[in-house]
């Protein structure tokens, strides 16, 4: 059997960390971990694992760290991990079985870059050469530090391995400032000294991009395009992103072009096909882009090395035709195409709200909705099952076919859980018993309720709450005090600026919940309440605010309402957006 040494540099890594180093612990024969000046408690995090641990001061050059951890590795092979990477528990087997099996001199493995707080689900991907030989390669480059083969006499014999490693650095909430402050100043170094690098201007490209600066991320990436090597890893990682920037910036005939070109250089690349049908679709290019997304199914699953994202081979183009049929009032293709989708990847509960609608749409008789429903599942009494059903039938108002549903497991449920509390509050509220459902709303945000698996209960239920306090002023202490506990500053300010306790100006980041409220007021009919809650829109300091009425009233099918309202906020305000271009395509037939 060999032996394998887990080489890890850290800083303040405590929130992973054990999980990373768990995840692998029972196949490594050592620990190694070079600290570069943690202040949290992750060295502490890590005692239970019994690590050789060294202490480096930081000199801005994560190669240098990197190496001084190779140094200390006594195993056959050198397993390269960050605090923030853990390795899938079904993939654990693949790792020994490839190392013990193997004579290549390096194996790369595949990571799925976590980018949404509330699911793993949502990934995007890269390939890393983190598995090796000991004393067979070092590391060079002072950030984005890439291993390098020792052997003059030969090239490395690498391989590519199915094994699979979550990365949560690319969360919103552990990709911020501090890493720019880090990033930024090493990289503005070496552009210093190499001003034509063009894998440092890419990297200062992605610093840009991911603070959303598209036209600074777009100038790097012209630079280092312009000097790229198409035979290097991350050159068509660059052209995707000069694609991405392009279209951020409106410029799709410039980002289609990008794309032609990049397709020329890397035929197998699928997820430069997907792009484009996204980008062809964002145009109202319909035809073409279901063609895109045909071709994407064709093509299959890239290499490895030309892959960003998962899924864009079949899933995720299947979604895209759907949601082109459905705005074409196609709804038996888009329902086809949903089908297909929820077949290849079950998990991916959201689409169930998407077929449910469908089925909404093209059976008038709605117990036949709610069967054909069922059929989707193995056993519809399932409680999970039950929890999704009845939530995507309350979506589409269909309150009795919900409450059978609901039905199948309220009853003899010993422990409720968030789920049922929440689905019970949002059948009480559909049929206007406001004050028992504020009742279940309330259960549903109690701290050490069970979660379940419904998505955002805790923002759906003050949504709720809000509407049930002003539809029922009984309520109105109560849920003062509830809300003022809130830590979340903009929640706050925006129910109580419903409450009319608070005048203070709100931004465009209380559109969602200023939208969300107001629709469930306007979903059960309730015209004075709704008309008077409207006075809130005056606290916000947006032009699109009227737009944001129209959005409204197409939801809860106001067509005309919406319709003037876009036209007004075109008069008054001369704002449209994508979503108002939308609405008045669909209500005029311009296609």
């Amino acid at each position: 059997m060999k032996t394998v040494s887990l080489c890890m540099i850290v800083k303040d890594g405590e929130r992973y960390i054990e999980q990373c180093i768990a995840s692998v612990f029972e196949v490594v024969s050592e620990v190694i971990i070079v600290d570069t000046g943690s202040t949290d408690n992750t060295l502490e995090r890590v005692k239970r694992f019994h690590p050789q641990i060294y202490h480096y001061k930081w000199n801005n050059n994560f190669a240098d760290a990197r190496n001084l951890s190779l140094k200390h590795a006594k195993s056959d092979y050198i397993l390269v991990l960050d605090a923030d990477e853990v390795v899938y528990p079904e993939d654990l087997p693949k790792l020994t079985e490839r190392i013990n099996n193997t004579d290549a001199d390096a194996i790369s493995i595949k990571f799925h870059n976590i980018t949404d707080e509330n699911s793993e689900d949502t990934f995007n991907t890269h390939i890393g050469l983190r598995i090796f030989k000991n004393n067979s390669f070092h590391f060079e480059g002072a950030i984005h530090e890439q291993p390098i083969f020792h052997g003059a006499d030969r090239k490395a014999v690498l391989e590519n391995a199915d094994i699979k490693v979550k990365h949560y650095g690319y969360l919103p909430s552990n990709a911020g400032e501090k890493k720019r402050n880090r990033n930024m100043p090493i990289l503005k170094e070496l552009l210093e000294k190499d001003p034509n690098s063009a894998f440092h201007l890419f990297n200062m490209g992605n610093e840009y991009l991911n603070i959303g600066d598209y036209d600074t991320a777009l100038t790097y990436y012209e630079k280092s395009n312009k000097y790229k090597d198409n035979t290097l890893a991350y050159t068509p990682h660059l052209m995707y992103r000069m694609a991405t920037c392009l279209h951020k910036m409106k410029r799709n005939e410039e980002s289609l072009a990008i794309i032609a070109d990049g397709l020329g250089l890397y035929p197998a690349c699928t997820d430069f096909e997907y792009l484009r049908g996204l980008i062809l679709t964002k145009m109202k290019r319909f035809s073409l882009a279901l063609d895109s997304f045909r071709r994407c199914m064709d093509m299959g699953e890239a290499p490895p090395s030309l892959s960003f994202f998962s899924e864009t081979s079949n899933f995720r183009p299947l979604v895209e035709m759907a949601r082109i049929y459905y705005y074409m009032d196609d709804y038996s293709k888009a329902l086809d195409c949903y089908m297909k989708a929820i077949q290849i990847n079950p998990k991916k509960v959201d689409i169930i709200y998407h077929i449910t609608k469908m089925l909404n749409k093209i059976f008038a008789d709605k117990n036949t909705v709610y069967q054909n429903l069922c059929n989707l599942f193995a056993d519809s009494s399932y409680k999970p099952n039950v929890m999704v059903m009845t939530d995507a039938l309350l979506d589409e108002k269909l309150i009795e076919q919900a409450n059978t549903a609901l039905s199948k497991c309220s009853d003899n449920a010993a422990e409720p859980d968030a789920d049922l509390y929440f689905s019970r509050g949002r059948l009480l509220f559909y049929t206007q018993k406001y004050e028992a459902a504020f009742e279940m709303f309330s259960r549903c945000v109690k701290p050490g309720i069970a979660r379940g698996i419904l998505p955002d209960k805790k923002q759906r239920s003050y949504d709720y709450m809000t509407a049930c306090s002003l539809l029922c002023t009984d309520l109105h202490v109560e849920y003062l005090e509830m809300v003022n506990a809130l830590e979340d500053t903009v929640d706050r300010a925006v129910y109580l600026a419903f409450q009319q306790v608070s005048d203070a100006s709100l931004d465009s980041s209380a559109f969602g919940r200023i939208t969300s409220v107001l629709s469930k007021l306007l979903s059960v009919r309730a015209y004075d309440v709704f008309e008077h809650a409207l006075c809130i829109l005056n606290l916000v300091d947006s032009n699109e605010v009227l737009l944001l009425l129209a959005d409204i009233y197409y939801q809860n099918e106001f067509h005309d309402m919406a319709v003037k309202t876009i036209l007004r906020s075109v008069k008054e305000l001369d704002i449209i957006n994508t979503n108002a271009v939308f609405i008045l395509n669909k209500e005029f037939c311009i296609n």
